[in-house]
């Protein structure tokens, strides 16, 4: 493959997968960073036979580039669950950044 790097998408999936069903405690919670860590946390929920319902946060507001981008503040942050005393796993979809 002369120097060029091939990534299989379902593959990485499939070790995220195994990686964050490893980390899982009763108290564990899914929290996906708006959007694409959002959409991994909804989807590693249900294949990892989560009951509940995925959280999602915005990192809008926490930005450096906030007022430079015109971001709004729009309401991206949902957590359906109590996040006291809970194992909040974090999830991105950023492999280089």
């Amino acid at each position: 493959m002369s120097g060029r790097l091939s990534l299989d998408a379902e593959s990485l999936y499939q070790t995220l997968c195994k990686g964050v069903g490893a980390m899982l405690t009763p108290t564990s919670r899914l929290v996906g960073i708006t959007s694409g860590g959002a959409w991994l946390a909804t989807r590693l929920q249900k294949d990892l036979n989560l009951t509940g319902e995925a959280g999602s946060i915005s990192s809008a507001m926490h930005r450096d580039d906030f007022a430079k981008r015109g971001l709004a503040d729009g309401g991206q942050t949902k957590l359906p669950f109590e996040v006291n005393a809970a194992h909040v796993i974090l999830l991105d979809d950023v492999l280089y950044t």
